[in-house]
């Protein structure tokens, strides 16, 4: 049997969960994203240690995942940001997820390109044994 991973059993189950929004789904930080996005980040904590023993390590890995979408007016890329956080939410399985608070949009610059971002913070637990 293959020894589980984060990058297998926590990021790559969060984007096939997200795969049905409508938007491009990273479940790592593109250098370039193409809008309209949710990106999967660490967050800070990013692991709060539960349990640690000879058999198995038990972490709460805490993320950030941010829904981008094009900044052209106001009105419609605030509407268009808050379906993408809607549909972000609905994705998600509140008995795997733990989902706390969306942060109020901001713009971002991102080359050359403005980007009305919303964070989102989501916990999981993960265990990895011997």
């Amino acid at each position: 049997m293959p020894a589980s991973t984060i990058s297998g059993d926590v990021r790559a189950a969060i984007k096939t969960a997200l795969a049905g929004v409508s938007a491009n789904v990273y479940d790592v930080v593109p250098e370039a994203p193409i809008v309209p996005a949710c990106m999967l980040i660490p967050d800070s904590p990013y692991m709060e240690l539960e349990s640690i023993g000879r058999a198995n390590v038990r972490v709460k890995l805490n993320y950030t995942i941010t829904a981008a979408v094009a900044y052209l007016s106001n009105p419609a890329s605030l509407d268009n940001l808050e379906k993408l956080v809607i549909s972000i939410l609905g994705a998600l399985s509140a008995s795997k997820y733990e989902l706390s608070t969306v942060d109020r949009p901001t713009i971002t610059q991102v080359g050359t390109t403005n980007l009305l971002v919303s964070d989102i913070r989501l916990s999981v637990r993960y265990e990895q044994t011997a």
